[in-house]
């Protein structure tokens, strides 16, 4: 009798414990947009910062969206989604005063679409986007 008390209380609980995990909700997706929007213009600005913690940067970035993932599908699709339309605006825009270090570009191309990155291609070729800091190396 011992035995079955935690496994008819657990049938009882389990499924309330299990729906109780993070719900879906606009407010949710809307905090996940924001965060994207707010990550892309820190990198946009991340040629300022010396090699290592850049690379450390995309390092740690990296790992949160392949959690992110992990954990809630849903906000990652809108995290990607909303970081996507962030780094295209900003392409779109990027004159010769930008200045984007090679890991920015690599990143941009992961974020982008194929169509995109053709786009992305084409103003590097034309010299419009990629404008290396004299600061550092790439």
């Amino acid at each position: 009798m011992k035995a079955i008390t935690p496994f008819i209380l657990f049938l009882c609980f389990g499924p309330l414990l299990l729906a109780q995990q993070e719900v879906v909700t606009p407010q949710n997706l809307i905090f996940y947009e924001n965060l994207a929007l707010r990550d892309a213009q820190y990198e946009q600005k991340l040629y300022t910062m010396g090699l290592q913690d850049e690379l450390d940067y995309w390092t740690d970035q990296h790992n949160y969206e392949r959690q992110l993932g992990m954990e809630n599908f849903a906000a990652y699709l809108v995290y990607m989604k909303s970081k996507k339309e962030a780094y295209q605006q900003h392409l779109q825009s990027c004159t010769e005063g930008c200045a984007h270090s090679r890991r920015f570009f690599e990143r941009a191309r992961e974020y982008l679409s194929s169509s995109d990155t053709e786009y992305l291609k084409q103003l590097m070729e034309n010299g419009m986007v990629l404008n290396i800091s004299q600061k550092r190396n790439p």
